[in-house]
């Protein structure tokens, strides 16, 4: 008998999210910017295909939709968050990190449970993905692990997504929103994060895309000095800036997002983030 149920049970299908998982999971994968690299422009939601221009090849976006053949449909949840969190696919090959995989290891378990069940949720794309073109001998092999070893800082998970203030606004900041793969500043010469300068904004040269993102630090000259909490919320749910100007390139992207973006998160978190960004150290670093 004993057996029996042991084969009912492993024959039964997984259960299956709930309402409530599948909207917070939705609400997390507005928080990231909408994963909007998996998006090519006006294509089809996570179905991939977006150029990545490196100094080591081009590579492209992979299908994150739940189509069994082309996108994630026949990974488990484990193997998807693995891929998420570590940046490693099932059959064990590398995520090159141009996926933020070091900062989306700062996640907490259950946001990332809630958004593999919202992705299991979105239309499926039979999208195959497109080969990268690696341009450096032995870059994934030798050169690739040396560097993530040397230069790779990882985010920590905490055992529970802090619910408020600025602890939620530093969650979200660091590991959510990534917000640090763009805005902190990188060398030239290998690539890799200046956390010593954390969100001090990025020149084109070193900017994701070849644009250049500014400074968010308190820093009164260089960076979001008179810039009230307020204000920085607001940019952040609108693009509207406090000058009247508006956002632009990838951090519009990030606002409006794709299924979800800044723009559908709570006023609460929003503030919460601004909270954060003006309780950091001030850096001067002036953006051209």
């Amino acid at each position: 008998m004993i057996a029996i149920a042991v084969l009912l049970y492993a024959a039964s299908p997984a259960l299956a999210a709930s309402p409530a998982e599948i909207a917070r999971g939705k609400y997390i994968f507005g928080a990231t910017g909408g994963c909007g690299c998996h998006t090519e422009p006006k294509g089809a939601a996570n179905a991939g295909g977006r150029k990545y221009d490196g100094p080591f090849g081009t590579v492209y976006s992979t299908n994150i939709t739940p189509d069994n053949k082309a996108g994630i449909g026949g990974w488990t949840d484990e193997q998807i968050i693995t891929a998420i969190r570590l940046g490693r696919r099932p059959n064990g090959e590398r995520i090159l990190p141009v996926h933020p995989f070091t900062s989306f290891n700062g996640m907490a378990e259950e946001d990332l449970g809630a958004l593999v069940a919202f992705l299991r949720t979105v239309q499926p794309v039979n999208r195959p993905n497109t080969p990268k073109k690696i341009a450096v001998p032995m870059f994934e092999s030798v050169f690739l692990p040396a560097w993530l070893m040397a230069f790779a800082a990882t985010e920590t998970p905490p055992p529970a997504a802090p619910a408020a203030g600025v602890a939620r606004g530093e969650y979200l900041v660091r590991a959510v929103g990534h917000c640090g793969e763009c805005h902190t500043p990188r060398s030239a010469m290998t690539m890799a994060v200046d956390n010593s300068r954390f969100l001090a904004g990025n020149p084109k040269k070193t900017g994701p895309e070849g644009q250049a993102t500014p400074n968010i630090t308190p820093d009164q000259t260089t960076g979001l000095g008179d810039w009230t909490e307020e204000q920085i919320a607001t940019y952040l749910g609108t693009g509207k800036r406090p000058d009247g100007d508006v956002a632009g390139g990838l951090m519009e992207e990030g606002i409006q997002g794709t299924l979800a973006g800044f723009k559908d998160m709570t006023k609460a978190d929003l503030q919460a983030i601004a909270r954060y960004l003006k309780s950091i150290p001030a850096v001067t670093n002036k953006i051209e």
